[in-house]
């Protein structure tokens, strides 16, 4: 009896897990929780069921201006933890990057690149093209051009990656990073500027 009791529990938490109402919450076990629970809701928000890849809230349904409020929390939340000591693992680490990109702060985006490197070298190898969309970041908010070319933004209502210093990495060095060539992300550009879905240049199966 005692084993089918927990077997149902199990059961439970794995369906309360995968409820439509909320983001999918897994179990990790080399990831502090509360890091955890900061990036799932940093996706959440936008949209993104970040570990069961379930439609969340459209883009034109979002409030990007109460997301802005929930991403100043979870920044000095995340802040918090790493100056406290509580990160510690490659996943810690890679999830802190992603929430403390969603910045409009050049020292956030650069601590971003820090911790998204960290991870990489903590063994977290999908870190790699985080690494180089925040220092992408970095670059483009200082004034300078961005050289993985993994940023897109509008221009007087035009998509563009510009400034993108293109000569900088060679696409043998982005692939390195997970970075689509420069031939794809122009398909990527032509693709958004026709109005379609925005597609990542991150390579997904990236080894």
């Amino acid at each position: 009896m005692r084993t089918r009791l927990a077997i149902a529990a199990l059961a439970l938490q794995a369906l309360l897990a995968q409820a439509p109402n909320g983001p999918t919450i897994p179990k990790l076990t080399d990831a502090n929780p509360e890091i955890l629970d900061l990036v799932i809701r940093d996706q959440w928000d936008r949209g993104i069921d970040f570990f069961g890849g379930r439609p969340g809230t459209p883009q034109d349904k979002i409030d990007w201006n109460e997301v802005s409020k929930r991403d100043l929390q979870r920044r000095e939340a995340a802040q918090k933890l790493l100056a406290d000591g509580k990160l510690q693992t490659g996943k810690d680490y890679r999830f802190a990057a992603l929430v403390l990109q969603h910045s409009f702060d050049s020292a956030d985006y650069m601590l971003a690149h820090v911790l998204a490197v960290t991870a990489v070298s903590k063994g977290e190898a999908r870190a790699r093209w985080l690494a180089a969309a925040t220092l992408d970041r970095y670059l483009m908010s200082v004034k300078e051009p961005q050289i993985f070319g993994t940023q897109f933004h509008q221009q007087e209502g035009v998509w563009t990656q510009e400034p993108y210093n293109r000569t900088a990495v060679a696409d043998v060095i982005r692939a390195n990073w997970c970075v689509a060539s420069q031939p794809e992300q122009e398909q990527i550009l032509k693709s958004i500027r026709d109005g379609k879905p925005f597609r990542s240049t991150q390579i997904t199966d990236c080894k």
